[in-house]
């Protein structure tokens, strides 16, 4: 692999994680006027709609492996656009972003493992004690949380986004394996299977809660999520997983949870009880362990 690329990939990793570090944040005040099926249904009925023409005129399908791969593809629509996004968007109906934010530090070492348990890379022990300080301090908070207006439930909230955390892991690993697919033809089309999915679900939530014309902020939000933190942000991360090695993706997702937590003070006005605090550090420094070298 050239530098240019690997150096491509990782610029393109970091904006990704800025992006979908604001997610927590938006994802939070979208919630208030869309319920969470319809948000998820919402986003990527969005991305699929940016996706598919550009796909189709500028795509490589014939990227595609024969056979077509229906289980990967299946597989990648399943876990990291439905069930990611369904406990994603209910994480945050239920808890604060902040708490969000600090919780989904656990993505790395989750890829991590799953990248030890699937694709048989290779984990150093200096990750592998980054893995556990991350797990303690995501317990911290996720038991340092009290009950408030921006989170209502906060246990149960951790429990959806550590849902989330599970399914993206799960989401990574599918993605990996078609890496070397034209990303933009692999999300378009992952786009369109799990915004089928979530019809369905949707329109379940739909029949017991009646719609309401959301706020042009919700809108807006929508709009955000589908084409920046969908459509877009999905290709870029295809790409660096195809350029980059899983795990070291994995840690690169520590940006994600920093900006979240800091959009969420400065944008909600929220504040991290002690207890949250105190997991947070030892969070994050389990997560600078764990990407700071492979001794």
């Amino acid at each position: 692999m050239s530098e240019s690329r690997r150096s491509l990939a990782l610029i393109m990793l970091v904006a990704t994680m800025v992006v979908w570090g604001s997610t927590f944040v938006i994802t939070k005040a979208a919630a208030k006027d869309i319920a969470p099926m319809m948000l998820a249904t919402l986003r990527f009925l969005t991305a699929a709609i940016v996706l598919l023409p550009y796909a189709w005129l500028k795509g490589n399908w014939r990227s595609l492996p024969k056979p077509m791969p229906w289980g990967a593809l299946l597989g990648m629509a399943l876990t990291g656009i439905a069930t990611f996004t369904i406990a994603f968007n209910y994480a945050l109906v239920y808890g604060s972003a902040s708490q969000g934010a600090l919780i989904y530090a656990l993505v790395p070492a989750a890829v991590a493992v799953a990248a030890v348990m699937f694709l048989k890379e290779r984990m150093s022990k200096r990750r592998i004690a980054g893995i556990v300080l991350s797990i303690v301090g995501v317990g911290l908070v996720a038991l340092g949380a009290e009950s408030d207006n921006s989170s209502p439930q906060p246990l149960l909230g951790a429990v959806w986004m550590i849902g989330a955390v599970l399914s993206w892991a799960a989401y990574t690993i599918f993605a990996k394996r078609l890496a070397d697919v034209d990303q933009a033809v692999t999300i378009a089309l992952v786009s369109v299977f799990g915004t089928l999915m979530l019809v369905p679900l949707a329109a379940i939530e739909l029949a017991h809660a009646p719609w309401q014309a959301p706020s042009t902020q919700a809108w807006l939000g929508v709009i955000f999520l589908g084409v920046a933190a969908s459509a877009l942000a999905y290709i870029a991360y295809g790409y660096a997983l195809r350029e980059l090695e899983a795990n070291l993706v994995g840690a690169f997702i520590n940006l994600d949870p920093l900006v979240g937590v800091l959009t969420a003070v400065l944008f909600l006005g929220e504040i991290l009880h002690s207890g949250q605090m105190l997991g947070g550090v030892i969070a994050l420094a389990g997560m600078w362990l764990a990407s700071s070298g492979e001794n």
